[in-house]
């Protein structure tokens, strides 16, 4: 282990973009690395966007025990996939936001405890789900009014998703977290919901202190997790503004050349 990360025991990691490669997969290399970790006695966090319905399956790849931040930080599953907490957007947003997503070119997405809903179907958004077969019900805006919403997402252009979030009630978004987890998505949760924050919850319930992290990401729904995280580590396919807020970052190889495998085994294992 390289010096600088002597400390480090718990490595937290973010999917798509990061830990999965271009076809949203764990390859090979990926899955020994992380076990290698695993049987070092390292601590091993997922913190993504997706639900935890869509994660399970990796983690069962990667043989479990792996704690869990998903949909941005508004669930967070212990390592024995116990809910350690769970936090909903107002019901009085859902509307608001749902209705401001009609006046835009754009689709609009709502993930409950349980489920992943729509109103309107969109078969590109499916991709990145075929391995864990967690795939969006379709309904009726009624029912996406009333639902317990960890997060709304809206899904589309960047040009028009950033038109939308400039048109969100000043007064709903300084009670939100507004956050780009690519250039297609943006998405919502309530304001003190981000990856680093359910990361501060979560570490108590490891035993584990903050200088012993290490995280790796590549969008900027991680920007809180890389501010709270010891060692933020880049992608080389991160966002060019989530670089810039992190110059002196350490680079891993982008998700498509195994970039965290690769890195891990050149500084830790």
């Amino acid at each position: 282990m390289t010096a600088h990360y002597q400390a480090v025991n718990t490595f937290i990691f973010d999917m798509d973009g990061t830990l999965l490669n271009e076809k949203h997969e764990l390859s090979e290399l990926t899955i020994r690395t992380l076990n290698e970790l695993q049987a070092r006695n390292a601590n091993l966090i997922i913190a993504t966007g997706r639900h935890i319905n869509d994660i399970r399956c990796y983690i069962e790849q990667l043989g479990g025990s792996i704690a869990a931040i998903t949909c941005n930080g508004a669930n967070i599953h212990d390592m024995n996939g116990q809910l350690v907490a769970s936090q909903n957007l107002p019901r009085t947003a859902n509307e608001a936001l749902i209705n401001l997503g009609n006046q835009f070119d754009v689709y609009t997405n709502l993930y409950t405890p349980d489920e992943w809903l729509v109103c309107q179907p969109c078969e590109e958004m499916l991709k990145a789900h075929q391995r864990s077969k967690f795939f969006y019900r379709e309904t009726s805006q009624e029912e996406m009014f009333a639902a317990p919403a960890l997060k709304i997402m809206f899904y589309g252009q960047h040009s028009e998703l950033l038109a939308l979030r400039e048109k969100i009630d000043p007064v709903i978004a300084s009670s939100m977290n507004v956050t780009f987890s690519d250039e297609n998505y943006l998405e919502i949760m309530q304001k003190n919901i981000s990856k680093g924050e359910a990361l501060k919850a979560l570490l108590p319930t490891l035993g584990v202190a903050l200088n012993q992290t290490m995280a790796f990401g590549d969008s900027m729904n991680d920007v809180e997790l890389f501010r709270t995280a010891a060692h933020p580590i880049l992608m080389e396919n991160a966002v060019k503004n989530l670089k810039a807020l992190f110059p002196i970052a350490e680079r891993a190889q982008a998700n498509y050349k195994d970039g965290v495998a690769r890195f891990l085994t050149e500084h830790i294992l």
